[in-house]
């Protein structure tokens, strides 16, 4: 048994919660009508039943893993419909199933090791530190950087609008698309403007979505410079493979939003406890979807998909 765990067992008893063992190694503490059961877990080894009375209260389990996690393990048919939490203390990351992005009840937990008593937090595992860390980092953040980038995107399409049109041919060159023969004549500008310009307002409402979801996780986790850096390279570059590989005239942000997609892949190879949890495979089926859908649906600029992919990974590769 961890040293974290019989910490947090002896703090909470200190806070007036209950303690109680089960022969079947489960550990509980109950308060309140609620009851917080925890395990040492082994990977691919069976969880023993939870005891039937904590089922009948407010359950949620607590899973300290001394030998690392792997993505199957979290699937587990005894734990179905309860909130769990997988601590691997191999990596010091916490991943909650179903997942729970608020993570109160782990903050919560968790804050019972911010204590000023030297002799205990003396003795803290340096992994418990590790998770501390791991799961403080996004309740204040504000991603201002894509607030920004969303913002101008909304602010020309309006102006767009209101000059005339955003499908208007005429409208999208006077505003700086993607056109070939005026890039070729010095108006190489065009590769930035035309990152922030799109056609019809599906195209708009799909794009911003796609920013407004990744940006503010790719923010965060990248940092703003880094970020923005990442966003506007990749653009610039979709922009270039558009050029390169097609004459039509095209705009929008696709090409920065594949670069952040990119970006990601390297990004969660690199963290394993982010691989475990599946976002890189999910990622990777995430491209090749869209890709595919760029291959047989008229009127997308797949050249510009690819552009900023490769870009965004090469980034991701490149930069810790």
């Amino acid at each position: 048994m961890s040293l974290i765990y019989l910490q947090l067992l002896s703090k909470l008893v200190q806070d007036g919660w209950k303690n109680e063992n089960y022969s079947s190694g489960w550990s509980a503490v109950s308060k309140d009508n609620r009851v917080l059961l925890f395990l040492t877990y082994l990977p691919k080894q069976p969880i023993p039943p939870l005891p039937l009375d904590a089922k009948l209260q407010r359950a949620e389990v607590f899973l300290f893993c001394p030998q690392g996690l792997n993505a199957q393990d979290l699937d587990q048919d005894v734990l179905r419909n309860i909130q769990s939490w997988f601590i691997d203390l191999q990596t010091g990351y916490v991943f909650p199933y179903p997942p729970n992005p608020k993570q109160k009840t782990w903050d919560w937990l968790v804050s019972y090791f911010n204590t000023n008593d030297s002799s205990s937090s003396s003795n803290i595992d340096s992994s418990m530190e590790e998770v501390k860390n791991s799961t403080s980092y996004s309740k204040k953040y504000l991603p201002y950087i894509t607030f920004s980038l969303t913002a101008i995107n909304l602010i020309v399409f309006i102006i767009m609008t209101l000059a005339g049109g955003t499908t208007s041919e005429k409208i999208l060159i006077l505003f700086g698309a993607k056109v070939n023969e005026l890039i070729l004549e010095g108006q190489v500008w065009r590769f930035f403007t035309s990152m922030f310009i799109h056609i019809g307002f599906f195209h708009l409402a799909f794009n911003l979505y796609a920013l407004w979801m990744l940006g503010s996780f790719c923010e965060e986790r990248f940092g703003r410079k880094r970020f923005l850096l990442i966003y506007l390279f990749t653009g610039i570059t979709g922009s270039i493979f558009s050029f390169l590989f097609t004459d039509a005239l095209s705009a929008g942000a696709s090409g920065a939003i594949f670069g952040l997609l990119g970006a990601l892949v390297p990004y969660a190879w690199k963290k394993p406890q982010l691989w475990k949890s599946g976002l890189g495979k999910n990622l990777i089926v995430i491209i090749i979807i869209n890709l595919g859908l760029g291959l047989i649906q008229p009127g997308i600029d797949i050249y510009a998909h690819l552009g900023g992919l490769i870009c965004g990974l090469a980034f991701g590769f490149l930069f810790p």
